[in-house]
């Protein structure tokens, strides 16, 4: 009987925040491991593996020992989540994982210290008993906390956003959650939390917050072109610490042929508790679109209360609308009626009104936070819910509910990326059909939706081909992300939608495209280039009065579609 023992995990923190595994030689080794820590999270290095036994095993029996320091419920969770089950094959992965899981459960029971090492006994050709044994070490709480890096920002501000405090039980978990908080905050350029001391067991554990501050009044700048926007300008002047307290004000221009405006906005990122943001904004914004016009002068005030990877929204808005629908001379008497009935004057072509709404929002996102910022998600998925009601007892003119979702996917297949989403959407007038603003009307088509179109081409029309929105809308893109070298990539993808008239509609008969894409990673953002191909064109489209039997559309913007 062969038995080698690997020292798989180790609970201990040194200088640089390295876990190194120390390795007997008896026999055969069962795993190399080197793990690299940042604050608690360990993650695996891209580093050559030995071929070991135990990728070659048939069956293993797994056994945990050590572990009755923690509640029986816990511990049984953990082994059913762990990859390493008893009478299935062993890949270093999985042992790897398992291993990993063990230790956050004794982190997150308070054992600071703890430490497990992996055994393997030969039970019989093809037959392995692989022990996961655990040295719990002392159970701890938190001790004092040491912080440094900050120069501008008091200790105050990275105190209470700490999800732990001294005399707290210790958790890995709560480190985590308080080193998100600080990267959240936004005027850190990384935060870290370790453990100081590691070698010497204390009952109260040690904790050092290491921050560095990024530019606290920064200002930012865009220009270039897009295929709908055409020509555009863009800049953001903040600063990340207003009146002390991280608080943020922040003031925006813009400039396009499509859209212009500027806004200025107030957030308060501590408000009574860790989580809750007030945002307070007032902005100006002309929309000038082949479809219609609308100049907007208004502002509101909204709350966020953020709950790991879970935000609920509560917010007010108030704003005065000026929409314009350019009609031509050649506009008929039935498409003056159902303009009439929209509640735009059919003259010309004129809708002025207040507009005051209630919004709530819920979002899950799953996203890597780190693949979010550089705008190159491989994994995860993201899920919105926004309800917004407006009149009743609020002030203005619209009277409406609105209801809409969004989901988004994300999986990596080797070097390729699949991508989708799926939205939907439907306003309700509680009344006439005056209720709902004219830009708030659903429309589809362009380079975020259907590409197969042009801006807003999608929507139903009226006799003489006036787009008049609709009331509920679907839409669904995928994608296949393929890097090409270097900086460029390719995209294949497919979109398929609709609009329709009534609220709460939804039907099979949609409008489809699809086509190819090209990606170049520039220093100033991620190009696109897209060209889409209509698969069910719509039958006697006009824009400005012009047909339009060309059934493909070229997009050119900035980012990822989504």
């Amino acid at each position: 009987m062969a038995v080698v023992r690997t020292r798989l995990l180790d609970a201990s923190y040194g200088q640089n925040n390295r876990v190194v595994v120390s390795v007997l030689r008896t026999g055969f080794v069962l795993a190399v491991l080197v793990l690299a820590a940042r604050g608690t999270r360990a993650q695996p290095q891209d580093r050559p593996l030995p071929s070991t036994a135990a990728d070659r095993l048939a069956r293993a029996d797994i056994v945990f020992t050590g572990f009755d320091v923690l509640p029986p419920d816990r511990l049984e969770a953990m082994k059913k989540k762990a990859p390493l089950q008893t009478g299935k094959p062993v890949a270093l992965s999985g042992l790897q994982q398992t291993a990993r899981l063990a230790l956050a459960a004794l982190r997150n029971a308070g054992y600071a210290y703890a430490r497990i090492d992996v055994l393997e006994t030969t039970v019989a050709p093809g037959h392995v008993r692989i022990e996961f044994r655990a040295d719990p070490g002392l159970q701890t709480v938190f001790g004092p906390i040491d912080i440094t890096g900050n120069t501008s920002v008091a200790d105050s501000v990275v105190r209470r956003e700490l999800a732990y405090m001294p005399g707290q039980v210790f958790s890995a978990a709560a480190m985590e959650e308080s080193q998100r908080r600080l990267q959240r905050l936004g005027i850190f350029e990384s935060a870290e939390i370790t453990l100081l001391d590691p070698v010497n067991q204390s009952a109260g554990a040690p904790t050092r917050v290491t921050v560095k501050e990024r530019d606290l009044t920064p200002f930012t700048y865009a220009a270039g072109y897009g295929s709908e926007e055409q020509l555009f300008a863009d800049a953001t002047w903040r600063h990340l610490n207003f009146l002390g307290g991280a608080r943020t004000f922040s003031a925006r221009g813009r400039w396009s042929w499509l859209d212009r405006g500027v806004e200025g906005g107030f957030i308060q990122p501590y408000l009574f508790r860790p989580g809750l943001t007030l945002g307070v904004r007032g902005y100006v914004w002309d929309v000038d679109d082949a479809t219609y016009d609308v100049l907007s002068k208004g502002g509101g005030a909204s709350l966020a209360y953020e709950m790991g990877r879970n935000t609920l929204t509560g917010s007010y808005v108030q704003e005065l609308a000026h929409v314009r629908i350019p009609i031509g001379a050649q506009i008929d008497e039935p498409s003056r009626v159902q303009l009439t009935t929209l509640g735009v004057d059919a003259t010309s072509g004129a809708q002025n009104g207040v507009l005051a709404a209630l919004q709530f929002g819920a979002t899950r996102d799953a996203r890597d936070e780190a693949m979010v910022e550089s705008g190159e998600v491989t994994r995860g998925y993201l899920a919105a819910i926004r309800l917004e009601q407006a009149g009743g007892w609020l002030p203005g003119r619209f009277n409406y509910v609105s209801v809409s979702g969004d989901v988004r996917y994300y999986r990596g297949a080797g070097r390729v990326t699949i991508a989708g989403r799926l939205q939907y959407g439907a306003i309700d007038p509680m009344g006439p059909r005056s209720d709902i603003p004219f830009s708030k009307r659903y429309f589809l088509g362009g380079s975020d939706t259907l590409r197969g179109w042009g801006r807003l081409e999608v929507s139903p029309r009226s006799p003489s081909s006036l787009p008049l929105g609709g009331q509920s809308f679907a839409v669904t893109s995928g994608e296949l992300r393929i890097p090409v070298a270097g900086p460029f990539g390719a995209v294949l993808f497919v979109d398929a939608g609709n609009v329709w008239a009534n609220t709460w509609a939804l039907s099979a008969r949609l409008r489809s495209d699809g086509g190819t894409g090209l990606r170049y990673r520039s220093p100033f953002g991620l190009f696109r280039v897209d060209v889409g191909y209509q698969f069910t064109p719509i039958e006697g489209l006009t824009v400005d009065g012009n047909p339009q039997n060309r059934r493909w559309r070229i997009h050119v913007d900035m980012g990822h579609t989504f």
